[in-house]
């Protein structure tokens, strides 16, 4: 290898290093979530810092979901709080591909913690259950998202 090809070759492998550190987290963008009629994708910011407060209304697969990005190692505390039986809030992991849920607030509680096992994008979805009976239009609700 020539001194001036050599030369190229270090260039660019320090080009790219800088330029991967600079950007930070390296994700890929996952497939577009599923998502039902009328539901809008909001992008959350890494669960880093301060705990994340989320509100909003939902009611047959109409309201937010959201994406967060999330790290391996890193353990997610989630708090889901409503006044309504009906309303729930599930989590999914956007890189696994068989569609089932790693938490579901009627399963598993409305507080848990999480280990996150690999760097994904989880796609979290409150809703108002279609199959119960029900009055009303749908629920408010709260989340709090934090790491530790």
């Amino acid at each position: 290898m020539s001194r001036n090809r050599r030369h190229c070759a270090i260039v660019a492998v320090i080009a790219t290093a800088v330029l991967i550190t600079l950007s930070g987290p390296v994700f890929a963008d996952p497939p577009h979530p599923p998502l039902y009629k009328g539901e809008r994708l909001v992008k959350l910011a890494t669960a880093y810092g301060p705990p994340t407060h989320l509100s909003g209304w939902t009611r047959d697969g109409r309201g937010k979901v959201y994406a967060l990005h999330v790290v391996a190692g890193q353990k997610i505390n989630i708090r889901f709080s409503t006044p309504s039986q009906y309303t729930y809030l599930v989590i999914f992991d956007l890189a696994d591909t068989d569609e089932e849920a790693i938490y579901s607030s009627d399963e598993d509680g409305k507080d848990k913690t999480l280990t996150v096992a690999k760097n994904s994008t989880w796609l979290i979805r409150p809703y108002y259950s279609r199959m119960s009976p029900r009055k009303g239009l749908g629920a408010p609700y709260q989340i709090v998202i934090g790491a530790r």
